[in-house]
């Protein structure tokens, strides 16, 4: 299983409209926000000096790294992948300057780029900075796939037979821990070895070059042995990390590897993972004692776990893998932005009713959960890769025809399995359960069709001949030809998931999606400034109105009501597709704590006195003032 090149997937429907206001909100003039997207910076000015660089911007030299590090290539990766599911010319336009600077600063001996990250500090001499490098090498492989530029292809070889050659102790070094604050920026590249290494293998794959296995097998190495004692404690690094392992099985072919993987995945989120929205508690790290709803995830590593679950899926064909992308999407990555991506915030949770810039119960403090399009720094310029990534989850090419690994609206069209082919999406999935493909092939193919790890009941049907569902694997495999139609329909039950490791409190889930009490939003502007083009931004602080905090009753039936039509921006709280109505009680001694944080939630079961009352549900991506986890009441 391969995912397909983006370029061959048109989002439509809701989807469409995320990619669209995506890439028109602030990230679609990021170059005219950011500080670190000006002219100046370290590569588009790959040949400047860090005194050059403190000449012309007035900063210190010391500052030149910051501005030529990840920023950049974050920054291209988003714009650049947007570009090709919008067809973007504007976007498309910002990108092609980097595109050529980055071609024109190959180095005679293979390294490209910024010179300043040729010479960073580590407690054993100077090393070779190569993080930003390995995001660059991810959207120069986007950027060949989709123009077939062979001096991409020469400048990748060329850098990575230059990684071949850098000593262990510039290459990515080790033996940072007895003064890592000497610098962080090699804790990062140390951290993160392996995430250029399935550029490695695509290049490996296009052009046969027999040492770059090595180079492969360079990078992994470095995790046999898990050398790095805090590596899974930061949010984002997990993200990436937990794979590491898995990356060495082209090379070993030793299923303990992508089982060392799974099991890393699944104990870190036995602890910290306990709450809905595949999410888990660590706003910049994990910390002993705070794991409960309230804590939260960076929007950074939402992006990023996407990433990684497709990754395993390609590794094990296992359908949960698709499972969780969605869980991330659907429930909690709408949250992180305003609804028509003006601005975003660092830090999402399950239960957060408040969001500002107060100091909460999180390491960071400060303004973590306003919503701003010129704060944030790594995620104002990576979280532009979260849809991007999801869409390249939709689709991938099998052996002998195409798989569907996640639900939405869409085209694809495109080579797969020695054949054209095209499938017309149409569905409004994760908010109603029928997703319909109309097939144009020209010739006979497989079609794999993930069915959800939820799904009960599942029917499909082929030019409306049902078919038998045997998904014991969670695969669905048909042989279809060109203008067949194959119509999906996924059950979905509305039922409280329980968490009796993490105080017993529940959430509401039905299909795909996790609900959220339905808050009225309160949008208060605290600021409006302008970018160099002049165009104002505002930043808000979002406030729930109370109440929202109650007990739920779990043996009292839950009301479904879908809405007529699905909005093109269904993620408010007031164009919400779908509302749960379930009964409660209000628990008034649950509230706001001195930390500006609601509190945890209350052990389960608490007994109330007075009467029931309706309380109405939407889908947790719907509310950016959210609170889904909640007590069961003693009944």
């Amino acid at each position: 299983m391969k995912p397909v090149p983006l370029h061959m997937i048109l989002p439509k429907g809701w989807l469409g409209e995320q990619v669209r206001l995506n890439s028109e909100g602030f990230f679609g003039h990021l170059t005219d926000i950011s500080e670190y997207l000006t002219e100046k910076n370290g590569w588009l000015r790959w040949d400047m000096t860090a005194e050059e660089f403190s000449a012309q911007t007035g900063k210190p030299p010391e500052e030149y790294q910051s501005f030529g590090w990840e920023e950049q290539p974050y920054w291209l990766r988003g714009a650049y992948r947007l570009a090709l599911l919008t067809g973007s010319k504007t976007l498309l336009a910002q990108c092609e300057p980097y595109f050529k600077a980055v071609l024109d600063s190959r180095r005679k001996d293979g390294y490209f780029g910024p010179e300043c990250l040729r010479n960073i500090r580590t407690r054993t001499g100077p090393a070779v900075d190569i993080w930003p490098h390995m995001i660059m090498a991810d959207v120069l492989r986007d950027r060949y796939l989709a123009t077939g530029d062979e001096r991409i292809t020469a400048l990748l070889q060329a850098f990575f037979h230059y990684c071949l050659t850098l000593p262990d102790d510039q290459f990515i070094p080790h033996d940072i821990y007895e003064n890592r604050f000497l610098t962080w920026y090699p804790w990062i590249q140390l951290h993160r070895s392996c995430d250029m290494v399935p550029v490695i293998w695509w290049l490996y794959d296009l052009t046969g070059d027999s040492s770059l296995p090595a180079l492969a097998k360079r990078c992994t190495d470095i995790w046999a042995g898990t050398p790095c004692p805090d590596a899974d404690a930061h949010v984002v690094t997990f993200a990436q990390r937990f794979r590491y392992q898995a990356e060495r099985y082209p090379q070993t072919k030793d299923p303990e590897d992508i089982a060392a993987s799974k099991r890393m995945y699944l104990d870190h989120m036995a602890k910290w993972g306990q709450m809905p929205g595949g999410l888990y508690a660590a706003d910049e790290t994990v910390r002993e004692g705070k794991r409960d709803p309230r804590q939260a995830t960076e929007t950074c590593a939402m992006a990023e776990i996407v990433r990684s679950f497709t990754r395993m899926a390609v590794f094990t064909g296992e359908a949960e893998w698709f499972d969780r992308i969605e869980d991330m999407m659907f429930n909690s990555f709408p949250a992180s932005h305003t609804p028509d991506y003006s601005g975003l915030h660092y830090l999402t949770a399950d239960n957060l009713p408040e969001l500002d810039d107060r100091d909460h119960d999180y390491r960071n403090k400060g303004s973590m959960t306003r919503f701003s399009p010129f704060q944030y720094r790594c995620c104002q310029h990576n979280a532009a890769s979260a849809w991007p990534n999801f869409a390249s989850a939709l689709f991938a090419e099998t052996e002998d025809g195409v798989s569907l690994g996640a639900y939405a609206p869409c085209v694809f069209e495109g080579e797969a399995a020695g054949r054209h082919i095209r499938i017309d999406e149409e569905t409004a999935y994760p908010f109603r359960d029928r997703i319909s493909l109309t097939i144009r092939a020209d010739s006979l193919f497989s079609l794999r069709l993930r069915i959800p790890g939820w799904a009960k009941d599942v029917a499909a049907a082929v030019n409306g001949i049902a078919v038998p569902v045997e998904s014991g694997d969670g695969w669905l495999t048909l042989p279809v030809k060109d203008g067949d139609r194959v119509d999906l329909q996924f059950p979905m039950k509305a039922y409280f998931r329980e968490f009796p490791d993490n105080g017993g409190f529940v959430c509401l889930d039905r299909g795909p999606l996790t609900y959220s009490l339905r808050l009225k939003e309160n949008w208060i502007p605290v600021g409006a400034k302008a970018d160099r083009a002049g165009r104002i931004w505002t930043e808000y602080d979002v406030k729930a109105e109370p109440p929202f905090t109650f007990a739920l009753d779990v043996t009292q039936p839950v009301e479904v009501t879908e809405t007529p039509d699905i909005p093109l921006q269904p993620f408010t709280p007031q164009s919400a597709p779908v509302v749960l109505t379930v009964r409660g009680k209000p628990l008034s001694s649950w509230k706001i704590g001195d930390d500006n944080t609601i509190e945890p939630v209350p052990a389960s079961p608490v007994r109330i006195e007075g009467d029931l009352q309706s309380l109405f549900f939407v889908p947790l991506g719907c509310q950016r003032a959210r609170m889904s986890c909640f007590p069961k009441l003693d009944v």
